[in-house]
């Protein structure tokens, strides 16, 4: 399991597949598997990978299978998002935001190019692909459209960063080990300028990127390391390195895990953010016209954050609160709703639809700033299924207007 461990939605573990993680339903069922497991094998439980390979069976069994009441919500949020907004233009972290000069400004991809699977056009996106995490997308947006272009060019050149980096006095800068381990960059607390404790007189790159990036203060190594990821695996551009990436892998899953865990070598890559880019790259629902790659499972790029866990819990999920539990969830519940049913012109299981579909209906900020979100629309809550009503973020008996000034007498 490479996903993060939680004991419940938010407090997050260290160590993958801990027992701990397992809500009270399903800790039974996971103590059960990993004794069944040792004793199917014969295998010493006091040997760490024997522990460990139980463990990841353990997990896999204890994942919940959505229930009939369950599905009902799922599909009714699922013809929501089909109606409302699936292939509309303001539609977030999907693949056409990533062409969108009005959303990314001068980050933009040509969308020729990114469907086209070319090295600078993914490049692009995957740096603005990290930028989402932890912040609002209108926020997000508003600072890759307030950044020059010639900036924008520098922080998604490969070349451009990876000479700064060999320019640079500091030697934490020159590799990816160096920015994560010794590399303590961060932001002078009123200044806000990018400073360190390592190099303090030394005016290297990433410091300047944190200015322009206007996130946390380490945030400005992230073009620097994925630069340097690409260098040290000896990938030409970011479409060799994920050609590479899978090459030893066998089977399609695995080639999956393999190009999430290449992408994950760069500073804040986490597997939601490799999957967000992978899924606008590979997924034939969001990425029309691309290079399709029969040796992977598209489907397994599913993005889970913070406003999906909201829908889980809506939904009564009591499976483990793990990346990988989470996302075999999602993949179950696409399996069983069957999107054709709402669109003939799309995959029949796609489980990053089915995750999209939760994570904008939970999500009030994206939908407030959506003029057609049906948030705006007059009596659209009255019209609204109650399965949907009751979840409802942003249903008008909570004004999504502005309050007007009280009138002065």
């Amino acid at each position: 399991m490479h996903g993060v461990v939680r004991d419940a939605p938010g407090r997050a573990l260290d160590q993958p597949g801990n027992a701990q993680s397992l809500t009270a339903d399903a800790h039974t069922l996971y103590m059960r598997t990993v004794k069944r497991c040792a004793l199917a094998a014969g295998r010493d439980m006091s040997d760490r990978r024997s522990t460990y390979a139980c463990d990841r069976s353990a997990v896999r069994s204890a994942s919940a299978r959505p229930s009939a009441r369950q599905l009902a919500a799922i599909r009714t949020v699922v013809n929501w998002y089909f109606e409302t907004h699936f292939r509309r233009p303001l539609d977030p972290g999907v693949t056409q935001m990533f062409s969108d000069s009005t959303r990314v400004g001068a980050f933009a991809a040509d969308p020729q190019a990114l469907a086209a699977g070319r090295g600078d056009a993914l490049f692009r996106a995957l740096i603005v692909a990290v930028m989402f995490q932890r912040r609002q997308d209108k926020q997000v947006t508003r600072i890759l459209r307030g950044i020059s272009a010639k900036d924008a060019r520098e922080l998604t050149s490969p070349r451009a960063l990876t000479r700064l980096a060999d320019n640079c006095g500091c030697r934490h800068a020159r590799t990816t080990g160096g920015l994560r381990v010794d590399c303590d960059l961060t932001k002078h607390p009123e200044t806000r300028l990018g400073i360190c404790g390592a190099n303090p007189t030394i005016a290297c790159a990433p410091k300047r990127h944190t200015v322009l990036l206007k996130r946390y203060g380490h945030f400005g190594k992230v073009p620097t390391s994925a630069a340097l990821l690409l260098r040290e695996a000896g990938a030409q551009d970011l479409t060799s390195l994920l050609e590479r990436a899978g090459a030893t892998a066998q089977g399609k899953t695995a080639k999956s895990r393999a190009l999430v865990g290449a992408l994950s070598g760069a500073w804040r890559v986490s597997e939601k953010i490799a999957s967000m880019f992978l899924s606008a790259v590979f997924n034939p629902d969001y990425a029309s016209g691309a290079q399709r790659r029969e040796d992977i499972d598209w489907r397994h790029f599913v993005v889970i954050d913070s406003n999906v866990d909201l829908f889980l819990q809506s939904i009564g999920y009591r499976g483990l609160w793990t990346y990988t539990a989470r996302r075999d969830f999602l993949r179950q519940a696409s399996r069983m709703t069957r999107l054709t049913a709402f669109r003939h012109d799309v995959q029949r299981d796609n489980p990053r639809i089915v995750q999209q579909a939760m994570y904008l209906f939970m999500s009030a900020a994206n939908r407030r700033a959506i003029s057609y979100d049906c948030a705006h629309s007059p009596g659209a809550c009255v019209r609204c299924p109650m399965v949907l009503k009751r979840r409802c973020p942003v249903r008008q008996t909570r004004s999504i207007a502005p309050r007007r000034k009280r009138a002065q007498w």
